[in-house]
């Protein structure tokens, strides 16, 4: 029997505010106005290739929220599973953006926020019972305690339930250290169907310091996951499935625009692969196609659609190593 959804995903989403024109933030009298969140990304753009997607979070009934989930609703996300509540914060962030050699800078404003007190009660269970996939990062559990177990508890269903996972480890330094962050992660990364892992962050949470072959065999080995997948930046990206066969996909060369997002792009069309037909080298190749069409377009979300991640497969090789 069909499933209501082929992904649920939760998480924060928050509101993000720019200086235009590359202006620092001290010189800036006006912003524009976006809205990202990584969960969201990846539900975005999922649904924008067709697939039936879900988000859940908590968010204020005032105009920030609304706009929050306006935006979402727009895509196609279903986003009637949202928790509203009519006092807290939404949380913000501001990105500078510089180019060579100044780099863009990201300030979060997110403490407290109402999603960071979201508990395992406020998520109806079965919403696990009418998805295919769950899709979950590792910036949830950064934002409280609640939230870390909200993110154990979710997993924990979804294996009961037979649900495929699907964790990005996604580790943000400015949340918390990488001693805190290993010693909650990694618990939630054992057993799940496919890990997605920066090669940066492999190296400082995982101490994965050898090549991307040996580093998916030790993160393969250490959590035993059905997919162990590792971004490695210009280099493009590679996997590992469970039965010892590694691919690879090189990155599609694209200007940058604005970088944010693109790893939840990637994420959403290495899922639509994995969901569709289960060809990891298809996986890999809209997954890069898709990171490289975001970084071309302003704000976090990848407004692309299938067609043109797929026209850019043609222009990336990817390959079975063995």
């Amino acid at each position: 029997m069909q499933k209501r959804y082929d992904v649920l995903t939760v998480g924060e989403t928050m509101i993000r505010l720019s200086p235009p024109r590359w202006q620092r933030l001290e010189q800036a009298d006006s912003f524009e106005v976006a809205v990202g969140g990584a969960e969201s990304n990846v539900a975005v753009c999922l649904s924008r290739f067709g697939l039936r997607v879900a988000w859940v979070s908590r968010l204020v009934d005032n105009p920030l929220g609304h706009r929050i989930m306006q935006t979402l609703r727009a895509q196609g996300v279903d986003v009637s599973h949202v928790i509203w509540t009519p006092m807290g914060r939404v949380g913000t962030y501001f990105v500078e953006f510089g180019q060579p050699p100044r780099s863009t800078n990201v300030i979060y404003d997110r403490r407290d926020s109402v999603m960071s007190e979201m508990t395992l009660s406020d998520l109806d269970p079965t919403l696990l019972n009418e998805t295919r996939l769950v899709h979950l990062t590792g910036i949830t559990p950064a934002l409280s305690p609640a939230c870390r177990d909200l993110v154990q508890g979710i997993l924990k269903m979804a294996a009961e339930r037979g649900v495929l996972r699907s964790f990005d480890v996604n580790y943000r330094a400015r949340l918390w250290s990488a001693d805190e962050a290993r010693e909650a992660l990694e618990p939630l990364c054992a057993g799940v169907d496919v890990l997605f892992v920066t090669r940066q962050d492999a190296h400082r949470l995982f101490g994965c310091a050898a090549g991307a072959d040996e580093t998916l065999r030790r993160l393969q080995a250490k959590f035993n996951v059905g997919v162990a997948v590792l971004t490695m930046g210009e280099e493009g990206a590679m996997a590992l499935n469970r039965d010892g066969s590694f691919y690879r996909a090189r990155t599609e060369p694209a200007p940058e625009i604005d970088p944010l997002g693109s790893g939840d792009a990637f994420a959403a069309g290495f899922l639509y692969g994995y969901l569709t037909d289960g060809d990891l080298n298809a996986a890999l190749q809209i997954g890069v196609s898709a990171a490289a069409l975001k970084r071309t377009i302003p704000g976090d979300l990848a407004l692309i659609t299938l067609e043109e991640s797929l026209r850019g497969n043609a222009r990336t090789s990817g390959q079975i190593l063995r």
